[in-house]
């Protein structure tokens, strides 16, 4: 009954949708503010009814209601409640109706503003309507063509249970970081349609949707970060990536919001870019509405993909639509998005970041070629050819350092025009400690000359955005009497877009150093032939023995699980340093077998050990080994970018200035003129 009632619930929120997507816009032409405030509500309502919705349906889940497909597909009398609550998102039906929720969210979140106080209320109507119809496209498919709350003529006595591989705290957060992401992003694009709608040649709609763009690009961000630690666990790739489709979806999408990051706080600046900054967006958009029809729809194979279905086509459709009204909307408001100011130089910080955006969105582009590359040549020769890692690697790989030089390069940089004079004698301290760097590596045997121009550039970035920190605090520490620590706060507080940036821009440079030491010194082994127990074998600075194979109780009932033992100790002097644990899980549910690796090692040289198979009841044994050194670098820098966001998206409260002391006036000699 009440999942029958979420069902209702959810196709009200599909009314309320289409209702705010008419009434806002018809109350905008006739002037008539209840129209549009009616409209208004009604969009704030999808919410609590998509809520009950997903409510319905984890009801369903939490009761073993079989009789519900869904219900049946995702979880079984042996799954645990709290893998039944995630199961929400754990197949299509359910992820669509959560991506709902989420997305209804953003929309409350954005109606219950002060529009008011903003000072953006003539743009209303038309974020209203623009929030509308994506919300309620989203709906549609949930309710026509993926439709979680289908019931089932003969209900199972149990279920199928959930994918072993979403059975991780990773995989469990990162959907949900995902979709805030994709659907934080809707926001800044109502803004943007409705700025043009309204034929507004300010910066209006980009201060209005700033914090919505940063939360949803940081949503994207911990996602993206989220799904490499899933793949890194769970996978056994034996590292965090490997171009996956359904890794570079979100990572095209970031690739294009992060340059409009910059290029917006440019047209505030500067009044440059406008049409640039609404191209960015609408790409933003359409990047991400093109991901997921092509990871929906089945044509592209992946690690955690949904099978094939009839919402790709429907996607495809919509983007078209899109784009097109974009592409018209856009191209009619040419004469009202002119920049105010030229480009006096492309040695000057709105120069670099031009440079900067133009690489994020080749790499993008790259990136996009060659994930849709097997779908180009089955459509042109009629064989699917599929490229791998070593393509991205190195078309992609060389302008993600372009950028990171970039990074170090544009804090130097004023705005206008630069001296070279000044910005060469700011360079000497970082490019002398990256220097430092690299002899010191180089002395230490890293004598590889890619890999050690790269950690060069790193230190040069590292060094220089910790110098706009050091300049920063020497300058109130002086001025204003003020201890380091507190100089440092205030110095965030005063500036924080240009302080938390530099945060998230450390937190990349970190990333990249990690991403460099898997990359180049990375070691990786298979035993073949497989080894025998208490046979021993190297890997790098390692001996692992084989100590047997046994079974041991599977954590959540619904599986065999097999785990061997391998000691691990110095290939040097024979010390013990510990052992690995690697095993398989098999579930004879879903006939699906998961390899779960086993990580040890030390914070700078990850060892990642993957029991391959045995023989003979364990009597000899294969394992696939691999050393990542500095991998652990990328999660410590995700975590500094996240850091990143909170200092630019913090609103701290303006100190309210002294009162000034009240003094008793003599008054004036006869004659005095009055002052």
């Amino acid at each position: 009954m009440f999942t029958d009632l979420g069902h209702l619930s959810v196709i009200f929120a599909l009314i309320a949708c289409l209702y705010a997507a008419v009434v806002s816009p018809l109350g905008a032409q006739r002037n008539d503010d209840r129209l549009v405030q009616s409209g208004r509500l009604a969009a704030l309502m999808t919410f609590p009814l998509v809520l009950i919705g997903c409510l319905g349906l984890w009801y369903a889940l939490l009761t073993h209601d079989f009789g519900v497909k869904y219900v049946a597909d995702v979880s079984s009398l042996a799954t645990p409640i709290f893998f039944r609550i995630t199961a929400l998102w754990g197949s299509q039906n359910g992820s669509i109706l959560f991506w709902c929720l989420i997305m209804s969210a953003f929309v409350a979140a954005a109606m219950v503003r002060d529009w008011d106080a903003a000072g953006d209320k003539p743009l209303l109507p038309y974020v209203t309507m623009t929030m509308a119809l994506v919300l309620g496209f989203f709906l549609f498919l949930e309710l026509f063509l993926a439709n979680a709350f289908l019931r089932s003529d003969f209900p199972p006595q149990d279920g199928r249970g959930l994918n072993p591989l979403l059975r991780h705290p990773g995989m469990i957060i990162h959907p949900p970081m995902l979709y805030a992401g994709y659907t934080g992003l809707l926001v800044p694009f109502a803004f943007c349609i409705a700025s043009l709608i309204t034929r507004r040649s300010d910066d209006l709609w980009l201060r209005s949707s700033r914090r919505w763009t940063l939360v949803g690009w940081a949503f994207l961000t911990a996602g993206l970060l989220l799904g490499g630690r899933w793949a890194h666990d769970v996978l056994g790739w034996g590292g965090y990536w490997g171009w996956d489709p359904s890794e570079n979806k979100p990572l095209i999408t970031w690739l294009i919001a992060t340059p409009f990051l910059h290029s917006a706080m440019i047209q505030e600046k500067r009044g440059m870019f406008k049409n640039w900054n609404v191209f960015l967006m609408m790409l933003t958009f359409a990047s991400m509405f093109f991901g997921t029809a092509f990871i929906r729809s089945g044509l592209l194979t992946s690690v955690h993909a949904f099978a094939a279905s009839d919402i790709g086509p429907f996607f495809m459709g919509a983007m078209i639509v899109i784009l097109a009204a974009c592409a018209m909307l856009w191209l009619t408001r040419l004469d009202v998005l002119r920049s105010e100011n030229k480009l006096d130089s492309a040695f000057s910080r709105e120069g670099i970041f031009l440079i900067q955006n133009v690489l994020f969105l080749s790499t993008s582009f790259t990136v996009f070629i060659g994930t849709i590359f097997p779908i180009l040549s089955e459509a042109i020769g009629g064989t699917k050819i599929t490229v791998g890692p070593p393509f991205f690697d190195q078309t992609a790989g060389p302008q993600m350092a372009a950028l990171v030089a970039l990074m170090g390069m544009a804090p130097l940089l004023a705005w206008g025009k630069s001296s070279g004079a000044a910005v060469s004698r700011q360079m000497i301290v970082p490019a002398a400690f990256a220097l430092v760097v690299m002899i010191a590596l180089f002395v230490g045997g890293a004598n590889q000359p890619i890999p050690l121009l790269l950690f060069g550039l790193c230190a040069y970035t590292l060094a220089q955005t910790v110098m706009e920190y050091v300049r920063g605090v020497r300058a109130r520490m002086r001025g204003g009497n003020e201890s380091m620590p507190v100089a440092l706060v205030r110095l965030a507080q005063k500036n924080q877009r240009r302080y938390g940036g530099y945060l998230v821009h450390l937190g990349v440079v970190l990333m990249a150093i990690g991403v460099i030491g898997k990359g180049f010194y990375g070691q990786d082994t298979i035993t073949t032939p497989a080894v025998k127990l208490n046979e021993s074998f190297t890997v790098g600075d390692y001996t692992f023995t084989y100590r047997g194979i046994r079974p041991v109780p599977c954590e959540f009932n619904d599986c065999q699980t097999m785990q061997a033992m391998l000691l691990i100790s110095s290939a040097s002097d024979g010390r013990v340093l510990g052992a690995a644990f690697p095993y398989r899980d098999y579930y004879p549910m879903q006939q699906h077998t998961a390899t779960i690796p086993d990580i040890s090692g030390t914070f700078n040289n990850e060892v990642y050990v993957i029991l391959a198979g045995w023989d003979n009841n364990g009597a000899t044994a294969s394992f696939q080994v691999f050393i990542n050194p500095l991998i652990n670098w990328i999660w410590v820098g995700g975590v500094v970018m996240i850091l990143g966001f909170f200092v630019c998206f913090w609103k701290v409260p303006e100190r309210e200035p002294a009162a000034a002391p009240i003094t008793a006036r003599r008054p004036a000699p006869a004659g005095a003129p009055a002052k």
